[in-house]
């Protein structure tokens, strides 16, 4: 997954946890906003990588 111009591995990302996400990662990429910030943007990454695939509904016959 490409989010903001830095290109994330999905498969290793769901081998971790998000906290190791996290600190993995928060000194790495986006250095030019303060820590909070990193912090969300990675929180959002991580679940849109994780996130379970939506299930369609089935209409009743």
């Amino acid at each position: 997954m490409i989010f903001e111009r830095v290109n994330f591995n999905d498969e290793e990302i769901k081998k971790m946890s998000r906290d190791e996400f996290e600190s993995r990662h928060i000194n790495l990429f986006w250095l030019d906003r303060d820590e909070a910030t990193r912090k969300k943007i990675l929180g959002q990454v991580y679940d849109l990588i994780t996130k379970p695939a939506k299930r369609t509904k089935q209409k009743a016959e």
